[in-house]
């Protein structure tokens, strides 16, 4: 049987302090946020517990907009972020076909 290492215990964070946050990340949009700044927005939390919960917000609604379902194909739920492709947008690869014969 294997064994799985144990988990660190989930850090707790306050309604305030996950607004503040919030707010930060708006701010700084998906760009690079400056965490060794914010650690003085907060008592007793470290750089390394910024990045983390940073990730976590962002993961988190990530996973919220690629559930949600938009209403038309016109309709934009969102604004995506750098890289990001509509919902609606789906990859095909192409064909000869669609390419054209060679002309060389």
């Amino acid at each position: 049987l294997l064994r799985l290492p144990m988990r660190a215990p989930k850090s707790k964070w306050s309604g305030a302090e996950l607004a503040v946050l919030r707010h930060l990340l708006q701010l700084y949009g998906f760009g690079a946020m400056d965490y060794a700044n914010a650690t003085c927005l907060f008592t007793d939390r470290t750089v390394d517990d910024i990045k983390k919960r940073c990730v976590c917000i962002r993961d988190q609604d990530r996973r919220k907009a690629r559930t949600q379902e938009p209403t038309s194909p016109c309709s934009v739920v969102h604004l995506p972020y750098a890289g990001e492709l509509h919902p609606s947008v789906v990859w095909v690869p192409p064909t000869g076909l669609e390419i054209g014969p060679m002309n060389l």
